[in-house]
């Protein structure tokens, strides 16, 4: 619940040449001197290849404190720092206090808490790694083609739709541009600020009454 504020078959290798006979009356073949055996790599821990693709998502090497978040009071009541964040936007929360991780989705200025874990790799591989989440929040398929239409992402960009959608942007993958994930998340608080406002003064004057132009003080003529 979001808070309001996952071949048997194998190509031969051989060409034609490997397998032509050799005529009857065709030179003995030389054979080769022999080659000395390739140094074996030294012993010890190798790194993982990578895996393909891009996982969706950034997690910061050191974590920033939600301070760095203005405009979402709520965020600083219940996270202390920031771990990451997803291509599209979403940022991963933690909580030295109580050792709770959480999401912010921006573009619905909520955020979801999801509990206790270990740590940041328990986190990852718990929820962040998990299917449905690379499904409905990351949002892979459509990440995919947004990716292939915009562009790889420099350091510390973040793809944004253009509107964004609670301004009437429809996040079309043709829609989006990147943009740095600081500025993009100083500006939707903003945004939905300026929104708020508008719709309380809409409200404020449907509310007011309406003067008719008559009096309607003792004696005046109705």
């Amino acid at each position: 619940m979001l808070t309001r504020m996952r071949n048997p078959f194998r190509r031969s290798t051989t060409s034609p040449q490997d397998t032509a006979v050799a005529p009857e009356n065709a030179p003995a073949a030389v054979p080769e001197p022999a080659r000395e055996p390739a140094p074996e790599p030294p012993a010890g821990p190798t790194a993982p290849e990578p895996p393909a693709g891009s996982p969706g998502y950034h997690l910061l090497p050191s974590p920033r404190s939600v301070a760095d978040l203005p405009g979402w009071e709520g965020l600083h009541r219940s996270y202390t720092d920031v771990v990451g964040y997803s291509h599209l936007g979403h940022v991963f929360l933690h909580d030295r206090r109580e050792g709770t991780f959480g999401v912010l989705h921006p573009f619905r200025d909520a955020f979801k808490d999801y509990g206790r874990f270990d740590s940041l790799e328990h986190f990852d591989a718990m929820v962040l790694s998990d299917e449905g989440f690379d499904e409905f929040v990351l949002r892979r398929p459509h990440l995919d083609e947004v990716a292939r239409r915009t562009g790889p992402l420099g350091p510390d960009q973040v793809y944004v739709p253009v509107p964004y959608p609670f301004l009437g942007g429809d996040e079309s993958p043709d829609s989006y541009d990147r943009g740095d994930v600081w500025t993009f998340l100083r500006i939707v608080p903003q945004m939905f600020a300026r929104q708020r406002a508008q719709e309380a003064e809409a409200e404020s004057a449907r509310d007011a009454p309406v003067d008719d132009g008559r009096s309607d003080s003792p004696g005046a003529p109705a």
